[in-house]
């Protein structure tokens, strides 16, 4: 008698697990918002742990749910942050331009490069800055807070924002991680941006990628369409929440909380070892 194949993967419907999709919204949406990052790092891990959702699935779910949530993000930081936009979109396109060629080599050359020495590397890079960014607070509080928007964008800027963007789409492109967690400390620490500027300008350079990331999932059917629905939908209020949360607080205390989180995903980032 022929072995019955395996069925494959239901969407989401009413069952208990899938339930959970809202929950991975509103805690993705909340955290996408107050900090400026797409909010795949925690969707993608909570759809696996949570939903048991297979690795390349959850990836492309997450990227669809990523769109609704950073654009209401990015809508917030634009249009509520004062007289001023909390958005440069120059610096946007610059890393947006940057990262997908570098997105594009990473995902050429990931098999050829010790992925395991790469992440503990990144982890090592994220414990580092995030630790820098807390001691600022700490130590020198009126030397960050003044970081503030360059005047403009000479031709080198221009080269130097193209390049970090390089750097990070080719580091992302390799471990899988990329967003936020490594533009809003990029452009803080390296341009000079205040934290919500970085914060919103992030929220934009995300869009397209995940746009594009997410079609091509979609083409493969790695995206469950109702639960990236759900997450998408509950994540999206959620993360004006969280952008309108970001913009009340001091910049002192969001670089506090971001550095926080940058350690945080350090120790998320460092490989563990495979069970047996």
């Amino acid at each position: 008698m022929a072995a019955t194949p395996p069925a494959p993967e239901r969407a989401d419907t009413g069952s208990p697990r899938s339930r959970l999709s809202p929950a991975i919204g509103l805690i993705a949406g909340l955290a996408s918002g107050l900090l400026g990052v797409g909010g795949g790092f925690l969707i993608v891990p909570l759809q696996i742990v949570w939903a048991k959702r297979e690795p390349h699935r959850a990836s492309g779910t997450s990227l669809a749910a990523i769109l609704p949530i950073a654009l209401v993000g990015a809508a917030r930081y634009y249009f509520g942050g004062g007289r001023r936009p909390q958005v440069d979109v120059a610096v946007a396109f610059l890393l947006v331009v940057g990262s997908a060629a570098g997105a594009y080599l990473g995902a050429r050359a990931i098999h050829r490069v010790p992925r395991r020495g790469l992440q503990r590397f990144v982890a090592v890079v994220l414990a580092v800055v995030g630790a820098y960014e807390i001691l600022g607070v700490v130590a020198w509080p009126d030397l960050v807070a003044a970081h503030a928007q360059p005047a403009h964008l000479d031709p080198l800027h221009m080269a130097l924002v193209a390049a970090a963007g390089a750097g990070i789409g080719l580091v992302g492109g390799l471990t899988g991680v990329g967003g936020g967690v490594f533009l809003v400390p990029a452009m803080v620490l390296g341009f000079g941006l205040s934290q919500h500027l970085a914060q919103g300008t992030s929220l934009v350079a995300i869009l397209p990628t995940a746009a594009i990331g997410a079609l091509m999932h979609y083409r493969r059917d790695n995206v469950d369409v109702r639960a990236a629905a759900w997450i998408g939908g509950v994540g999206a209020p959620a993360a004006l929440v969280g952008a309108s949360l970001a913009l009340a607080l001091p910049q002192t205390v969001l670089i506090l909380i971001f550095g926080a989180f940058l350690v945080a995903a350090a120790t998320r980032m460092w490989p563990r070892r495979a069970s047996a």
